[in-house]
């Protein structure tokens, strides 16, 4: 065998380095498909969650008197004589914790490990979703701390990428005067509720750990997780505090009270922030809804003219089915949160 014949059954350099170019442009190519094939299936995965969740809604529904669960409550809830305990020193308990566990939900052993609990989870979701306000310490994300010290822990889900609508899931505040309540809130049967079809039950969490976090300040820097608060689709800017997670319930100074006709027919949410996983360095603001906590966690992330997020969440109606659609679809042309905030109104 000859040398030339021996130099000929190589690849050159210039072989090589064509062949390297076309894998670099095949890879270039492919990496977006797979990449888009992979958030499909993980928005496919979250709606399966979703759907699963309102399947334990149905059993929670027929278990309690036709009623939906509370959003949360402080832990240790009792009614006899005035509303105790006044703060959430126990910690809290969570819807997720009365659809999972039924009457087990006070075992706070369920709650020291995310085991079990992956259909409360989005993959399209930073980590899967969010920590509760109070968690095991192993479960506790950089830069957040217990609400109420160590040592408490959440009767929640330990992670939960999902959160439930206000106007038929009520918060704890059970008697007008807790806290400053001006109005307290009632349970809601599936039965009173109209257009089930196009009434909106739960939906997700925002993606970004931090935009989906309120700035709550313990000793005026510890951000703690908000992610036990149910949103809805109501504005109270016109009451003075223009925070939608205090609804005709604490009157800060100088906000005046609210009118009966204000407290029955509250405004609709007509507009939303464009894109508030950007606010305050990533840390969402409610601005005068609560809607700006609902996720846009699917698809490619693509602004509009005004600098809108398109990207789209999925949606739990009353009557079981699952949407997937953009947070600004559901106010119109059809408002999906409520005729009314059933909640706070009879």
């Amino acid at each position: 065998m000859t040398m030339k014949q021996i130099r000929s059954s190589g690849f050159t350099l210039v072989e090589l380095l064509v062949v390297i170019g076309i894998i670099a442009v095949l890879v270039g190519i492919l990496l977006p498909s797979l990449a888009k094939a992979r958030e499909a299936a993980n928005a496919t995965k979250c709606e399966a969650n979703l759907r699963s969740i309102g399947q334990l809604l149905v059993m929670y529904v027929g278990d309690n008197q036709q009623a939906f669960p509370p959003s949360n409550f402080f832990y240790g809830l009792s009614l006899n004589g005035p509303q105790a305990p006044t703060s959430p020193t126990q910690g809290y308990v969570h819807w997720s914790a009365l659809l999972k566990l039924g009457s087990t939900w006070d075992d706070a052993t369920r709650y020291q490990s995310a085991s079990g609990w992956e259909n409360f989870q989005c993959p399209s979701v930073q980590q899967g979703g969010l920590i509760p306000a109070n968690t095991f310490a192993a479960n506790l994300v950089d830069g957040l701390q217990n609400e109420a010290g160590a040592g408490v822990v959440d009767r929640q889900a330990p992670i939960v990428a999902y959160t439930v609508n206000e106007a038929l899931c009520p918060r704890g505040y059970f008697q007008v005067g807790f806290r400053g309540a001006l109005r307290a809130y009632h349970f809601v049967r599936a039965s009173q509720v109209r257009h089930s079809a196009s009434t909106i039950l739960a939906t997700e969490l925002w993606g970004n750990q931090m935009a989906a976090l309120t700035a709550s300040q313990i000793d005026g820097q510890t951000l703690v997780s908000n992610s036990r608060r149910p949103v809805n689709g109501f504005q109270y800017a016109a009451y003075g505090d223009g925070d939608p997670s205090h609804p005709y319930m604490i009157p800060y100074p100088g906000q005046f009270n609210p009118g009966p006709d204000a407290l029955n027919n509250p405004a609709q949410v007509t507009d939303l922030d464009p894109n508030p996983e950007q606010n305050e360095s990533g840390v969402a603001t409610d601005g005068n809804t609560a809607l700006n906590k609902v996720g846009r966690n699917h698809g490619r992330k693509t602004l509009n003219g005004q600098g809108f997020d398109l990207r789209s969440s999925n949606f739990l109606y009353v009557d079981g089915h699952v949407e997937s659609k953009n947070i600004r679809d559901t106010l119109s042309p059809v408002f999906e949160w409520g005729d009314k905030f059933y909640s706070l109104t009879r």
